[in-house]
């Protein structure tokens, strides 16, 4: 949670998913960050070895790509710095947007490509994501953390299902925010 990312990707979530009932994260792993939506009921981790799992979300272990989600829609898909560890990032990418209503993706944004060893797709940038994803996305940001040079930024990218959907400033007004902080009582 100290990560300037995971901080825009609580926001992000916690702005477009308001009304929420369900969400999916692809490649979670034994990351509990799932617990941080507790508003939103139904939520599902999915991972190839070992799906975050709790008493409030339940946790699919499987291949992604040959997974039968059957007519399953999810109001929110994340997918969090996954792609670069993917063999075939369109087939994927696609299949993620298949998902549900709202994606969020992030990917490590231009790092060297030593400097990690399990990314097989060093460097990424928008326009690679873009490729995979077949499309653009509504929503774009690189988010930079401090001290971390140039293994520092993150891109997150946001996709909807209406490809027209804004989501700048006149669009966010619109928008109710739950409060990450209570206040009082």
């Amino acid at each position: 949670m100290d990560l300037m990312y995971c901080s825009y990707l609580d926001y992000i979530v916690r702005t477009l998913g308001r009304d929420a009932g369900s969400l999916i994260d692809i490649g979670t792993a034994q990351c509990p960050y799932l617990e941080w939506f507790d508003w939103i009921p139904n939520r599902t981790s999915f991972d190839m070895v070992q799906p975050y799992q709790s008493k409030t979300v339940t946790g699919i272990q499987g291949d992604f790509l040959d997974h039968d989600f059957g007519s399953a829609s999810y109001d929110i898909v994340t997918c969090l710095q996954v792609l670069e560890h993917i063999p075939e990032p369109v087939e994927f990418s696609r299949k993620l947007l298949s998902l549900g209503k709202t994606i969020i993706v992030s990917v490590p944004y231009n790092w060297p490509k030593s400097a990690a060893d399990d990314h097989i797709h060093d460097p990424i940038d928008y326009e690679k994501l873009t490729q995979w994803m077949g499309r653009e996305a509504n929503y774009h940001i690189v988010v930079q953390e401090p001290f971390r040079g140039k293994v520092g930024k993150r891109l997150i990218a946001i996709y909807d299902e209406d490809q027209s959907a804004g989501y700048g400033r006149k669009q966010f007004k619109k928008r109710i925010r739950r409060n990450r902080f209570v206040i009082g009582g």
